[in-house]
Parts: C-alpha cells; structure tokens; sequence
C-alpha cells in the first residue's frame, strides 16, 4: 500500500477478510508471511466484533476506556471526546458489558479520535449504525488524510471512498487501481457475497409474487383485492411496530439494569445469565421481526406504486 491509498477489501463471507485486517492490526498472528509498516506509520484497528475487542463482560465504565489511553488529560477533555460521540449525562457511566452495538461502535471511534492514527484498518464499520450516523461518518473519513483500508458490504460506503479495490477470490487476488464505479465497470459484477446475494434474491422472489398476486386479482379481483390486501398488510405492520416496540422497550429495561453498578453485587451468576439470554433472546426477536416488518413494507410500496389506493 502506499500512504494515502483508500482501499476497500471486498470478497464472500468466509474469504478471510477480517482475518487480513486483524493479521495487519497485529491481533492475530499470520500462517505465513509478514506484516510491514512503513516509517512513522500509525495504524488504528476497529473490529467488527466490538465486544471482542472491547472486552464482552467488562464492568468498566465508558469513561475509564476512553481515559486510559490518554491518562494525562483532564477529564473534561474526556467528556468531550465522548460528548463528540453523543455520550452525555449518565451514558459515560454505563459499563461497556451492556453497551449495545451501536453504542460500542462509537467508543471505538472515540478511541480512534484520541489515538490519531494516520492508518485506519476498519472492519464492516457500518454495522449496528443507522442512516445518519453513516453519512456522518462517510463525511468524517472522507475528510481523513490518512491512509484508509475497510472491509465493507455496504455498497453506498464504499462507492463514497474507496480509490482503490482489493478483491479477494477462490482463484486468487484482484488489485484494482481504481474507484468502485471504475472497478464494477472493468469487472461486470458487483461481487456481493452469498448472504447478500440470497437475500437480493429472496427480495427479488417477493417482487414477483406481489406482482403475479395483483396479476391474479390478489385476495379478491382487481383492485378491489388490492385494496383489501393493503388494509391487511396496513394492520399486520401495525401490530409488528407494536411488538417491535414493546420488546426494545424489555430490552432498554435489561440495559437499565445491567448499568446499576450494584445489580452485579446483589445477582447470583444464574440470574445474571439469565437475564443476558434473555436479552440476546430479544434481541434475537427483533431482527427477525424488523425483517418481516421490511418485507410488508416492502410490497405496501410496490401496492402504492401501482397506483393502488
């Protein structure tokens, strides 16, 4: 790599692309080969399993993590780091085992802020953040003037920064010189992995059954079926929101807990574990409940586009 390079790392899933990252970090050693960095080069490593590299059952608080790699600063200083990466109030006390993902992703970026690196080796940075907090962080990176590998399926992401593609393959390495625009251009294909591919397809499958169904009259004949089948979908959406709500509401409840500091003194083991599968549980449950909810959404769209009222 030379400095300045932004490359994106692409491949299917079990290629060996967090792998790469984590040889290049240093947190696992490589079968063969070296790693070399080049003169006065920093790298920065954000994982993609935040809780690996965080520390899954720590009961350190935010706080603590951010101010042991900067011991010398003032805790004002601190604060403001944390503030930057919207931990304010009591959030800067909560312990980093009952962090959510979202929550961790940003005290990673945090800790990248205050460690400055002038290499960032970022593995899937995007997951667990939602729309806004991408762009911002498409925009923060977009403005870094270091060096910058990522390993990423988000599309939007990637097209928005890489300069340069290293695709990993069954058959060996593809290093192309380019943008990802240029990169599916030369190539043809845009690479997605199995998973993204079945579930483009798995998408795909429902476009055509909504579409054969309003063919068909639907639930009833023509448009009067349509109509009757988005009063159904309507309610059914309704009623996932409604589930949705009340178990991320169940959620927030076992996270309030988890963040008393003097739960872990009064619970036994058992009952901590409980709650923690309870929580994974949940967590579980609404995944595949926000999937179900995208895919009536989903067809409600394809209903109202065509003119279905």
């Amino acid at each position: 790599m030379r400095r300045g390079d932004r490359m994106a790392i692409l491949g299917p899933n079990g290629i060996g692309k967090s792998t790469l990252l984590k040889i290049a970090a240093g947190v696992v050693p490589s079968d063969a080969g070296k790693v070399e960095w080049g003169y006065e080069a920093r790298p920065g490593y954000f994982a993609q399993d935040h809780r690996e590299q965080l520390g899954a059952d720590s009961r350190q608080t935010v706080e603590a993590n951010l101010w042991e790699i900067c011991p010398g600063e003032p805790i004002g200083f601190v604060r403001a780091q944390l503030g930057a990466m919207l931990f304010s109030g009591d959030d800067v006390e909560k312990q980093l085992r009952s962090l959510s993902g979202g929550e961790a992703a940003r005290l990673l970026f945090a800790r990248l802020a205050v460690e400055k690196p002038n290499v960032l080796l970022l593995d899937e940075p995007t997951n667990h953040l939602d729309l806004e907090a991408i762009e911002a962080l498409v925009e923060g990176l977009a403005g870094y003037d270091g060096t910058l590998v990522f390993v990423s399926h988000d599309r939007w992401f990637v097209s928005r920064l890489a300069s340069r593609i290293l695709e990993l393959t069954p058959a060996g390495i593809n290093d192309y010189q380019g943008t990802y625009e240029e990169y599916l251009e030369a190539c043809g294909d845009d690479h997605l992995d199995a998973e993204a591919v079945l579930d483009k397809a798995r998408r795909e499958k429902r476009r055509q059954k909504a579409a054969a169904k309003r063919s068909a009259g639907g639930d009833g004949v023509g448009a009067g079926g349509d109509r009757q089948r988005i009063r159904d979908l309507t309610a059914r959406r309704d009623r996932l929101t409604a589930e949705i709500d009340r178990i991320e509401a169940r959620i927030g409840e076992i996270n309030e807990t988890f963040c008393d500091r003097t739960y872990f003194d009064r619970a036994t083991p058992k009952e901590v574990g409980k709650l923690e599968a309870e929580q994974k549980k949940l967590a579980t449950k609404v995944e595949e409940l926000m999937a179900e909810w995208e895919e009536v959404e989903t067809e409600l769209e394809e209903l109202a586009g065509a003119g279905v009222a």
